[in-house]
């Protein structure tokens, strides 16, 4: 059994954000229709010297870009802006147990607050994601946060044994 504290920061959820958007792989489909518009651009101008289709095609990588990047730098933070915004206890100091049969969170509450005691046994863990840097437990439509870095060095390779080895669920990294 592992017991810790840990903290949820702002760059935590940014992190989050980004790696949700690296999974969905939405602009995939629009750089391989760039890519293809190109292509026709290049032949159209080798062709018959006719460059609107090359300029549109370079137009549209252009907005392409523009969107990834939107995407990528800006969004992230106003969504967890807004998150934050709304409910500030996303940032309030958690108790971690991890053991062969759950995963427990406790949160500590301010002065005059009530605690919230969430145990997640792994039979009710869709998917588990690891990263570099954080893992990432998807229960139901909620998700648990766990950076690495917080979890003690001499019991980070027992947590991860754990959570990998727990095959009722989907385990990625």
């Amino acid at each position: 059994m592992v017991h810790f504290t840990y903290t949820p920061c702002f760059d935590d959820y940014i992190s989050f954000e980004k790696f949700k958007f690296k999974r969905n792989r939405s602009l995939l489909f629009t750089y391989i229709i760039c890519v293809f518009f190109i292509a026709i651009g290049v032949y159209d101008v080798i062709v018959s010297k006719n460059y609107q289709m090359l300029v549109f095609a370079v137009a549209m990588a252009f907005v392409d870009a523009v969107t990834a990047f939107y995407e990528i730098k800006i969004r992230p933070k106003r969504r967890v802006k807004k998150l934050l915004s709304s409910d500030s206890n996303y940032l309030t100091a958690n108790e971690i147990t991890i053991d062969d049969k759950a995963i427990e969170i406790k949160n500590i509450p301010n002065e005059n607050q009530a605690g919230i005691v969430a145990v997640y046994p792994y039979s009710v863990m869709s998917v588990i994601y690891e990263t570099t840097d954080y893992f990432y437990f998807f229960i139901g439509t909620e998700v648990k946060i766990l950076a690495k870095k917080n979890i003690p060095q001499e019991s980070a390779q027992y947590v991860k044994k754990i959570i990998s080895s727990k095959r009722n669920y989907m385990y990625s990294k």
